[in-house]
């Protein structure tokens, strides 16, 4: 052991600069190393779990180093590589290290500890001079051991109340100390095997004379015997030739006794104990097919392969129902016989349920799962399986399994990568998962590959330059047709007052036909509540949220109007508060209206909604897709989440109700994601060997955009959105960094983004635009200002290390340190 004291560099789950060094105690000197969690004291009386990131014998000069409070890992649970991810993600997206860790790790391996207030050891119990809430406080403590602040706050009916505590605590009546909470809890079963004394089979055959006289515990008994004889449920076999049966087999699955068994255990029996098991997936599904490829997909396999030699990443660009799944599933099988990992990314939680049985009948127990539905337990199981001997040879997860501990990971799989949802938008870090992606896959000699009908105009134009490889699958798996496009031209169905509601007459007619073939339609609608927003017909006024500039979106449900930033909700007005009237009308239409007018217009058929609203419970997704396969939906209406790559055998009809919304949304991306949504939900249309329809109800009939997606022209999309950004400076010629300012006072936002500006004017090659207030100005009651940033050609990471030293320096400002600067870097 070295002479000079050993100090580690700690990694906090806290938006602050750089990790912070504490100085490790001489009994455990040998046992941290890099990537153990460890307790440290952080500030006068809080705990926080910390990572280490570096270990020497250096001590701080500017402050005294604090002792570690404890070391809770026998082995690391992050790998070097993984810091060096976060450092990247750091130095990329412009944020701390403790935001990447915040990121990274499931909140089960994060633990901080929680304030509690008890009585105070030498209390003598006098409460003299006390205030009615301290007395309240001090008789609920005489009736716990401990009361948390959040406890007390509710208590006395007040958010704050530290100066309460505060007084308590100067009496000596109460003491305030921290507790550290551990999230993570192993889940456990009860389970029996036969004690060891009954491996005699005299002494068997005692026991089965002696029960012979209690016919319940000999029930149970043989029904224990039986089921591990037959191997049912046998989790170990505690080193004897003998099974063990868990309790709910026993008792629940058999109708044993509760009390019989117990009788048996105490007799000596049985021997009960507790085994840890595991929260994931439990399958019986093994591999049991193997992909045939058609000539098409595998002369695309053999051009991945191919263009893998030479490159590190491409692109698929395949058509709807083209087989790009197909393709995936045997580059996976490739990479893992050589004993390679593969993570397969998804962009929404609802396509890993309809894919994740796919990958089992192929690689059977080898997938797992990661994504944020899942409990936080859940998703430490993940984690350590991860970091085990035997992990999952395939996981598929959203972009969060980026920051899995991965040992030989060999491919990344990022399907429908032109999906906004693959970027990360509160909190920090603001990572785009195709980016972080490539450079995880660089850092592990992995391949990257892209796959979409529709790709970003990046990712495409970094194919076209070859950057990256670029592959085409332009048919449909089977030969199938793509869709047939009709354009219900709302200009003229209102002038024919031939509209039902959001509803054309061809639409209508459209979908009648199709439920009398027995097939299945999807409607898109990319507004989820009832309506958009109501409105007094004698005033014009309009219902607002009490924090955002946004007016509130009326959910018929739930009966209440509800603002789609902040979560605030009101009651549904009878008198308009303007001008006492009582004619008030709601405007607009969402996918709640479309599902009920649907019912209506179509009342033999089941019509379901899968939006925000009905897919909040962890198994929403999953039911209701389930639900559109086996046809016990007619009719699905949803939002963005049904334009995803999910792929039905039974759709007939899809309808697209307002194309108008997404042409006219105003950003530089709206040509290029109104294109996308209608050519992807379009491709939900016409499978297994039967031509689909597709009608777009647009007042935009020639619309450029209206004319590509029915003639599947993704081609002519791409060179006409890339004149238009090369001619006004947008991405992928230049890269972007939105800054955004908030504070709950605009002067002070208005202050804080001229001075950032001004500091940010002497950098080099770039086009400073704003501060401006963007079409939201006010969102949970603070305002937001933007300046966006332009940079082209070299040095770019230089520049942006020093865009985020200006912020910070800004920030450090006496007059600014309350105001919060939010970069983000390639929004989208």
């Amino acid at each position: 052991m070295s002479s000079l004291a050993l100090f580690v560099e700690v990694i906090l789950p806290l938006p602050l600069a750089g990790t912070f060094t504490y100085r490790v105690p001489r009994n455990i000197e040998d046992e941290v190393a890099i990537g153990k969690r460890v307790v440290v004291q952080f500030g006068r009386k809080k705990l926080y779990t910390g990572i280490i990131a570096d270990r020497h014998d250096k001590p701080p000069t500017s402050y005294q180093a604090k002792y570690l409070e404890e070391l809770l890992d026998d082995e690391p649970v992050v790998f070097g590589h993984q810091l060096a991810f976060w450092n990247w993600i750091r130095e990329y997206y412009l944020c701390h290290l403790g935001d990447a860790m915040q990121a990274a790790l499931p909140s089960g391996l994060k633990l901080s500890s929680e304030s509690r207030l008890a009585i105070h050891p030498d209390y003598t119990g006098e409460m003299e001079e006390l205030e009615e809430e301290e007395l309240d406080i001090l008789e609920a403590l005489q009736n716990n051991t401990f009361l948390t602040l959040d406890e007390i706050g509710k208590l006395v009916r007040k958010t704050h109340v530290h100066a309460i505590i505060r007084s308590l605590v100067e009496k000596q009546i109460v003491v305030q100390y921290e507790e550290l909470q551990q999230k993570f809890k192993p889940k456990t079963e009860i389970i029996y095997r036969l004690a060891d004394w009954l491996e005699d089979k005299s002494k068997m055959a005692e026991v089965f004379d002696a029960l012979s006289r209690a016919p319940k515990q000999l029930e149970a008994l043989m029904q224990f015997i039986q089921s591990s004889k037959t191997g049912k449920d046998i989790y170990t076999e505690h080193g004897r030739s003998k099974g063990v049966v868990k309790r709910q087999v026993l008792i629940s699955d058999n109708g044993i006794s509760a009390a019989a068994v117990d009788q048996l255990v105490k007799k000596e029996i049985l021997v009960k104990s507790e085994l840890e098991v595991s929260r994931l997936i439990d399958t019986d599904a093994w591999a049991t097919e193997d992909i045939v490829l058609t000539l098409e997909q595998q002369k695309v396999f053999d051009e991945l392969n191919e263009l893998f030699t030479t490159k590190g990443a491409a692109l698929l660009h395949g058509v709807t129902s083209s087989g790009k799944t197909e393709i995936y599933i045997q580059l996976i099988q490739e990479h893992t016989s050589q004993g390679g990992q593969v993570l397969y990314m998804l962009p929404e939680i609802a396509l890993t349920a309809h894919i994740i049985q796919r990958l089992q009948k192929h690689f059977g127990d080898k997938v797992g799962i990661y994504h944020s539905k899942m409990s936080d337990n859940e998703r430490v199981e993940v984690w350590k399986k991860q970091l085990s001997q035997e992990p999952y040879d395939v996981v598929l997860g959203a972009r969060s399994s980026l920051f899995l501990p991965f040992k030989k990971l060999g491919l990344i799989i990022l399907d429908e990568e032109h999906e906004h949802t693959f970027k990360q938008h509160d909190p920090a870090p603001r990572y785009h998962a195709r980016d972080a992606a490539a450079y995880l896959c660089k850092q592990h000699e992995a391949k990257l590959l892209l796959g979409s009908a529709t790709p970003s105009i990046e990712a495409y134009f970094n194919g076209k330059k070859g950057r990256i490889g670029l592959v085409h699958l332009t048919e449909r798996y089977g030969g199938v047709q793509l869709p047939h496009i009709e354009i219900s031209d709302l200009r003229l169905e209102r002038k024919a007052e031939s509209m039902k509601g959001p509803f054309s007459s061809q639409l209508l007619q459209r979908i009648n036909e199709t439920l009398q073939r027995r097939q299945q339609v999807i409607i898109f609608q990319n507004r989820r509540g009832y309506s958009s927003f109501v409105q007094c017909n004698g005033c014009g006024w309009v219902p607002d949220c009490v924090s955002c500039d946004i007016s509130l979106t009326y959910h018929k449900y739930s009966n209440d109007l509800r603002c789609h930033y902040c979560g605030h909700a009101d009651k549904v007005p009878h008198v308009c508060p303007n001008c006492q009237s009582t004619y008030l009308k709601t405007k607009g239409f969402g996918t709640e209206q479309v599902e009920e007018e649907l019912a209506l217009h179509f009342p033999s058929a089941v019509v379901a909604r899968m939006d925000m609203d009905t897919t909040r419970g962890k198994h929403a997704y999953t039911r209701i897709i389930s639900d559109f396969e086996e046809k016990r939906i007619d009719i699905l209406v949803g939002t963005q989440m049904v334009t995803k790559g999910l792929d039905f055998d039974h759709v007939g009809l899809v309808g697209i109700l307002n194309a108008d919304a997404l042409l006219n949304y105003p950003d530089f991306r709206s040509f290029e994601r109104a294109y996308q949504l209608m050519a992807q939900v379009s491709g939900r249309a016409g499978r297994k060997g039967r031509r689909g329809l597709v009608v777009i109800q647009t007042s935009e009939p020639t619309h450029f955009i209206v004319e590509q997606v029915v003639r599947n022209d993704y081609q002519g999309m791409y060179e006409s959105e890339l004149v238009q950004r090369k001619q006004f400076r947008y991405p992928p010629f230049i890269r972007m960094i939105t800054i955004t300012i908030k504070h709950r006072d605009r002067e002070k936002v208005d202050a804080a983004a001229d001075a950032l500006a001004k500091a940010l004017d002497p950098i080099p090659d770039k086009l400073l635009l704003g501060p401006e207030y963007p079409l939201v100005q006010r969102i949970r009651n603070k305002y937001n200002k933007q300046i966006i940033l332009k940079m082209g050609g070299a040095n770019i990471k230089e520049r942006k290390a020093q865009i985020f030293k200006i912020i910070q320096e800004v920030n450090a400002d006496k007059d600014f340190r309350s105001v919060y600067f939010q970069p983000d870097v390639d929004p989208i």
